[in-house]
């Protein structure tokens, strides 16, 4: 009895798991364009937010911004 019922559990719990565990991506890591000062004003990069230090998007030195203007820093759990 106990090995008929590990032999049909095993699996089902394993198909779940595998299921489960397919939609457990992080959607974050989606590049998206982003905008960081220049000393001629502003450039369009494409980032994925690599540096996660101070809850502020960094692409290297430079602070990433959601807009052209400069004025609407990406954070990290946006």
């Amino acid at each position: 009895m106990k090995s008929n019922f590990l032999k049909l559990v095993l699996p089902a719990f394993a198909i779940l798991l595998a299921v489960g565990l397919a939609f457990a991506t992080e959607e974050s890591n989606l590049p998206y364009v982003g905008y960081i000062a220049t000393q001629s004003g502003y450039a369009e990069i494409q980032t994925d937010c690599p540096n996660l230090s101070g809850g502020y998007c960094y692409d290297g030195l430079n602070q990433v911004f959601n807009d052209s203007g400069l004025t609407d820093p990406k954070r990290t759990w946006d």
